[in-house]
């Protein structure tokens, strides 16, 4: 008697201890995430391939315009993902990168506004709502989308030969309490759905993947459901009607994804007789097909609850994102203008703002070696992005129209494709003189145009081209160090504006502020002279220079 009392009261030791070092694991985590509010996630681990896959496995004409992979190089988006990303769960990841490569609509781009305001407002719920998300953190939530976003593989006639191996099982198991011969062929089988078992399972490896935390996600949107004030704010009619549809998934998956409960020497002593039981009769295999079948017809109700879970997570993320850094909502005009105030760019600490106003005309920018026109256009067209995606840019004004957006900044040559730089540009650009076609508003960016050729050719081909794709519905954005460009193009609606540097006690200072005009100097050769060449080079190149003035 006395052993099963010491056995019990060890017991009940486990649990207490086990209860308070959850209770402590949990403080910890709230403790971390009151200290990371507003600021960006501590040396996250980031595996592109997993976050996009949604966004791609969503690709369709229907959006507005999805962001391409020349945009998403030249603005090095990867990079402004993970500023923005303060998320909490895998789905909320995938969601937020697809938001920011996919413009869909005007009426879109101010749908997470009201519970962006609840999470700034309440902090005890969003801690609650940040902990139970964090649940969704790990690899295999990646996956989850593919059960709505692809086709997945119903093979019945596994199906069926399971079935037929299941009543030759059942019928000489029967048999063998007459004669134990039929244990022979029960063996036989064994060995065939032993095979057939594991075969099945490294053959649908990625569908499975998809399921490991469908029971996890069911708990966590009917959870979510539960916040009285968040669903002041938040509808959950749509979702609160799918999971009721899903509940046969739900229960499905505690068949086929029952081996994930048992993590330990003891529980493994209880999984080994249950997996020789679902092998012996195919309940695995039979349970996994059924789920498929049931998650092609019900592929709107995986929808709704992936979204609803994303969105929130998102909101509670741009909610982060807004607390430290200069944000405001854009407005978006009909007409051919772009006013922003104190444009900076997210990923330069103390950006220098710059304020631009165009109005019917482009602009044309130039100015010195180093002095920050990339930076500056490579802003603008980040902010533009996020303003007609997110709906918050990094500017205290910004009002544009509702555009395409195409750019030119960072080309390189395609060795698979055996092209040089100049030709890798000029298919570019002729992707923009037929966007230029188009009756959708189009922003163009080009940083240094045609800088693959010669002078002379470089200077007219520019020309003619920017002429050519500033329409009336079209405002193009460009930058370059041929000056003669502005007298050839200030008389076609661009506006020239320019950076410039000043040298003080030998040494080049930059300001970043953008100026109306033409650059009073240049300082290619200065800088040449300021990394110590030989006065026989500088010299010569002055000479050289005044020939050209």
């Amino acid at each position: 008697m006395n052993w099963i009392i010491s056995i019990l009261i060890i017991t009940i030791l486990i649990l207490i201890y086990s209860r308070q070092r959850s209770k402590t694991k949990r403080e910890q985590y709230l403790s971390k995430l009151r200290s990371g509010w507003g600021k960006p996630k501590e040396t996250p681990q980031y595996n592109f391939d997993l976050i996009s896959s949604y966004h791609l496995a969503t690709l369709n004409n229907s959006a507005f315009q999805n962001i391409s992979d020349t945009t998403n190089q030249d603005l090095d988006l990867d990079d402004v993902f993970t500023f923005l990303d303060r998320t909490s769960s895998a789905i909320g990841q995938q969601y937020l990168y697809h938001k920011l490569h996919c413009i869909k609509g005007q009426s879109e781009v101010r749908e997470l506004d009201d519970s962006i305001d609840f999470f700034i407002k309440n902090e005890h719920e969003r801690l609650q709502v940040q902990l139970l998300l964090s649940s969704l953190n790990h690899k295999n939530v990646y996956y989850y989308h593919s059960l709505f976003t692809s086709d997945n593989t119903i093979t019945n006639n596994k199906l069926k030969l399971a079935y037929i191996l299941n009543t030759c099982m059942l019928i000489s198991l029967g048999l063998s309490f007459i004669n134990l011969l039929w244990l022979l062929p029960v063996i036989l089988i064994f060995c065939i759905n032993l095979v057939f078992h594991y075969k099945n399972k490294y053959a649908q490896y990625d569908q499975l993947n998809a399921t490991q935390y469908f029971k996890q996600i069911h708990h966590t949107i009917n959870k979510l459901h539960a916040f009285k004030k968040l669903s002041k704010t938040v509808d959950f009619e749509k979702t609160k009607k799918a999971t009721d549809k899903l509940k046969a998934l739900y229960n499905l998956t505690h068949i086929f994804n029952s081996d994930n409960m048992f993590k330990d020497e003891i529980s493994t002593l209880v999984w080994l007789p249950i997996e020789w039981i679902k092998i012996m009769l195919n309940i695995e295999l039979i349970s996994f097909q059924l789920f498929l079948n049931k998650a092609k017809n019900s592929k709107k109700e995986l929808t709704e609850v992936f979204e609803s879970i994303a969105k929130i997570d998102v909101s509670i993320s741009i909610a982060s994102l807004s607390i430290n850094n200069m944000l405001s909502k854009p407005t978006f005009s009909t007409t051919k203008e772009i006013l922003i105030e104190n444009l900076a760019h997210p990923l330069i600490e103390n950006c220098i703002t710059n304020n631009i106003h165009l109005q019917n005309e482009s602009l044309l920018l130039t100015g010195s070696n180093m002095a920050g026109k990339t930076t500056l256009i490579r802003a603008l067209t980040l902010n533009a992005i996020l303003a007609q995606t997110i709906g918050y840019v990094f500017a205290t004004k910004y009002k544009a129209p509702f555009s395409q957006i195409s750019t030119s900044i960072r080309i390189t040559d395609n060795l698979n494709e055996n092209t040089s730089y100049y030709l890798q540009e000029v298919k570019e650009l002729k992707n923009f003189i037929d966007q230029s076609k188009k009756t959708e508003p189009q922003i163009f960016v080009l940083d240094e145009i045609l800088k693959g050729t010669n002078t002379l050719e470089r200077i007219s081909s520019a020309y003619a081209i920017l002429k050519y794709i500033n329409t009336a519905n079209a405002i193009v954005i460009v930058s370059t160090h041929d000056l003669e460009l502005i007298d050839l193009l200030q008389t076609h609606n661009y506006s020239c504006q320019y950076l410039q540097e000043s040298i003080i006690n030998n040494e080049l200072h930059f300001d970043y502020k953008l100026k109306q005009g033409k650059p009073e100097s240049t300082n290619a050769i200065k800088i040449l002279e300021l990394n110590e060449f030989p006065k026989e080079v500088t010299n010569l190149a002055y000479k050289t220079k005044k020939m050209f003035s």
